[in-house]
């Protein structure tokens, strides 16, 4: 299995919808740093790289752990400016947000920013048009907002067109990679097994076994998903709340085997090695 490695760099507040204001953020405590170090660990005990797709507002609060992340020899990304929904921003917003994101996200890094991930891959199908034509302007090469799978928020994409790494030139006339985020088909329910709170919930076997018999998956989690004690979300109920408890400890023992027995790529090595998986 071709297994794409990502990782969201955000703080433990960042929703969709938000929980937290964004003129807020500044005061809230910070608890990624230990989460963000491990990872990179993890990913140097596998010998893989990862694309990091790290939120604006983080990469200004913490440029030295954004430096830190290509010194190891990763791949930082742009995650909006403050978590946002894409579905709900005029174009015009979006352009500038992200800009602005872009721009602090380089600036930290010292290096150009060339891959872009919407927040809960909220881009709505009826405006990918637009939307990818922004990030095409601003100079972004890769993109990994599209989901196929059922969520919440953002999805409600085509499996059969969004199955593997793509470009975009044919769908929207524009020089952009997309990276898309499939889901697993169980009990005819499409379903994210290798990201996030699913990962979690998964156990090892059933993950080994879609490993096995999937041609192209992608990896993503968050600082959160690593934090054994997070602090309740504030204006979230309790089942939200309990979400981000299950299965934390054993994570990084899920992530080591996946890694280790997948062949495993980075965004952007996708993108230079001109790899397209065909399934």
């Amino acid at each position: 299995m071709l297994l794409v490695n990502t990782f969201d760099v955000e703080p433990w507040w960042a929703t969709v919808p938000p929980c937290v204001a964004a003129d807020r953020w500044d005061g809230m405590p910070d608890r990624s740093e230990t989460p963000l170090r491990e990872y990179l660990d993890l990913c140097d005990t596998a010998g893989v790289r990862c694309t990091f797709f790290i939120v604006g507002w983080y990469a200004r609060r913490f440029p030295k752990r954004v430096e830190e992340i290509t010194r190891r020899g990763h791949e930082v990304g742009c995650h909006s400016m403050y978590h946002d929904d894409v579905a709900i921003l005029s174009t015009k917003r979006f352009r500038e947000t992200t800009r602005e994101a872009k721009a602090i996200i380089e600036d930290a890094a010292g290096t150009p920013v060339l891959a872009y991930r919407a927040p809960s891959f909220s881009f709505p199908p009826q405006r990918c048009g637009a939307l990818f034509n922004e990030l095409s302007g601003m100079g972004f090469t890769i993109d990994s907002s599209i989901s196929t799978a059922g969520r919440i928020y953002g999805s409600g994409h085509d499996k059969s067109r969004f199955r593997a790494p793509m470009s975009l030139k044919t769908l929207y006339g524009v020089d952009i990679l997309e990276v898309p985020v499939p889901g697993i088909v169980m009990a005819g329910r499409e379903l994210q097994m290798f990201g996030g709170g699913y990962l979690r919930l998964a156990p090892l076997f059933l993950l080994k076994h879609f490993a096995q018999r999937e041609r192209y998956q992608v990896l993503y989690v968050h600082p959160h998903d690593f934090d054994p004690f997070p602090p309740p979300m504030p204006n979230r109920g309790a089942i939200s709340n309990l979400r981000r408890r299950i299965n934390v400890g054993d994570l990084r023992r899920k992530i080591l085997v996946l890694l280790t027995m997948s062949e495993v790529r980075a965004c952007g090595q996708i993108l230079s090695d001109k790899e397209e998986v065909h399934v």
